[in-house]
């Protein structure tokens, strides 16, 4: 099978398995058996595409206006692997909603069919060379996710997804301001409408765009990509977002949505970089931006007694430490930056796929209401630790081998202030999580337990994200490492 099929085949899969989903009886056994396949072919095609772009080489479609290059595979393979094991555990979590008559059987049909439809969006948005498909794509994934978000139906929910909609449309109007005047900027040097829209071609001009349009595209770029990424101050949408929802669409909202607004801001920050705006421009602003959003994430984490907000601050905070990564710059610290969006995204996904066990032994997302979780459930208060260590930086975990390359690189760079500014964060990050992990898991219980530990079979997705936290927190993974080396090489031009 040639790359050209593959890439068809990357977004067919998807699309094509929502459709069949939607059209399937209302018969759970057969909805999540066909949900299981069509995940597991998504991953399988997917890793396969990843696999011929680990040494650098880009493939186009249909006339260039769809490509897969290292920078995009590296988000790919989020959407293959993450994806995958959140579709899995999702099976065990609508059967229990079914069970306890939280939601019917048509219900998790609906869920399941856009969960396919939500990863055909991300798909499209990041193999998108043209850069209002890409657009269309990142607006066509809060659409295609706002019915998983209000699935229960509640006031609060549907509330919540009104304004999921509201906050990001309005965000993402501003990335549609920077998309069409860069296509304005890039027409009057390229002189051709159909190149004039590819991200490849723009940045092969890029030195030729004005340097102030540019500028200007950057801010637009930032506000609106930033918006769908969660950076502040427009992030308010995010903690009612994945609080409301189920437990695998936050997890896969937090794990891999927004790194696929990340992308789209990472694909403007490299013209604009790579122009003569510079890159001290972009990384002087994703620096102010970082800053920010760790800060303000982190003053609400101390402050947090529900589990699934707690995490939805934590991933505010955490794209706030990607852009730091970006803001600082160079090879190593873009490295730092898209090693961050891997370790985040299993960490993430890990950790409100946790709350979803947590939810379904104490019958509440209050932290308070919990305590002596590893007694009642050794393995999920087991894996609640790996996820709470991994995000606060512990060392062996995932996270912090990107945290420790920003501080490094920072230190080299002689960042000084914006390093102090950045353990600051961290430091108050770690305050806030041990304490919450401490209340939860070796605290006293308050509420009535609904349930022990639940069955092994539920568990092994969770236990296959904590092995590649683990996996990546310890080992040189050294296809996964070119891979970024050449998506690095990409971004700077090179």
């Amino acid at each position: 099978m040639d790359m050209q099929q593959l890439l068809i085949l990357l977004m067919l899969i998807p699309l094509v398995s929502s459709v069949v989903i939607w059209l399937c009886a209302d018969n759970y056994k057969a909805l999540s058996t066909l949900h299981i396949i069509a995940s597991i072919l998504t991953t399988i095609v997917g890793l396969m595409a990843v696999s011929n772009v680990i040494n650098g080489t880009t493939y186009f479609l249909f006339n260039d206006m769809f490509f897969l290059d290292s920078l995009g595979a590296v988000f790919i393979s989020l959407i293959a692997v993450t994806g995958l094991l959140v579709n899995l555990y999702s099976v065990k979590y609508m059967q229990w909603e079914v069970e306890n008559k939280h939601l019917e059987v048509k219900d998790t049909k609906l869920f399941f069919s856009l969960f396919h439809l939500f990863v055909f969006t991300m798909t499209f948005s990041v193999l998108s060379n043209n850069i209002a498909l890409m657009w269309v794509g990142i607006e066509a994934t809060t659409l295609s996710s706002v019915f998983m978000v209000a699935l229960h139906k509640s006031s609060k929910s549907t509330e919540t997804g009104w304004k999921y909609i509201v906050i990001c449309s309005i965000g993402l109007a501003f990335a549609l301001y920077a998309t069409v005047l860069l296509y304005s900027a890039g027409f009057n040097v390229i002189n051709d409408s159909h190149s004039a829209m590819l991200w490849t071609t723009l940045m092969a001009h890029s030195k030729d765009i004005d340097q102030d349009a540019l500028k200007l595209i950057f801010v637009f770029a930032l506000i609106g990509f930033g918006t769908k990424a969660g950076l502040a101050p427009t992030h308010t949408w995010l903690p009612d977002v994945h609080a409301e929802g189920p437990a695998p669409s936050s997890a896969m909202l937090s794990g891999i949505l927004l790194k696929c607004a990340i992308l789209g801001l990472i694909r403007y920050y490299a013209i604009v970089g790579n122009s003569f705006a510079g890159f001290e421009y972009v990384q002087t602003m994703m620096i102010f931006s970082g800053l920010i959003t760790i800060f303000i994430a982190s003053f609400f984490l101390l402050v947090q007694h529900d589990v699934k907000r707690m995490f939805a601050y934590h991933s505010i905070a955490h794209m706030g430490v990607i852009a730091f990564g970006l803001g600082i710059g160079g090879p190593i610290g873009l490295f730092a930056a898209l090693f961050h969006t891997l370790a985040h995204s299993v960490t993430k996904a890990l950790a409100f796929c946790v709350t979803g066990n947590m939810i379904q032994i104490y019958g509440t997302r209050d932290m308070r209401k919990m305590g002596g979780l590893i007694k009642i459930a050794p393995i999920t208060a087991i894996l609640f630790g790996i996820a709470v260590c991994s995000l606060v930086g512990v060392p062996g975990f995932a996270i912090f081998f990107s945290e420790f390359l920003m501080i490094k690189q920072s230190i080299v760079n002689n960042m000084n202030i914006e390093v102090i500014l950045f353990i600051i964060g961290l430091i108050i990050i770690f305050i806030a999580d041990f304490s919450h992990f401490n209340l939860a898991t070796f605290g006293e219980s308050n509420s009535k337990v609904l349930r022990k530990e639940l069955p092994i079979s539920a568990n092994l997705p969770l236990i296959g994200l904590a092995a590649l936290i683990i996996i990546f927190g310890l080992f040189t993974i050294e296809p996964w490492f070119e891979l970024l080396r050449n998506a690095v090489n990409i971004i700077m031009g090179m």
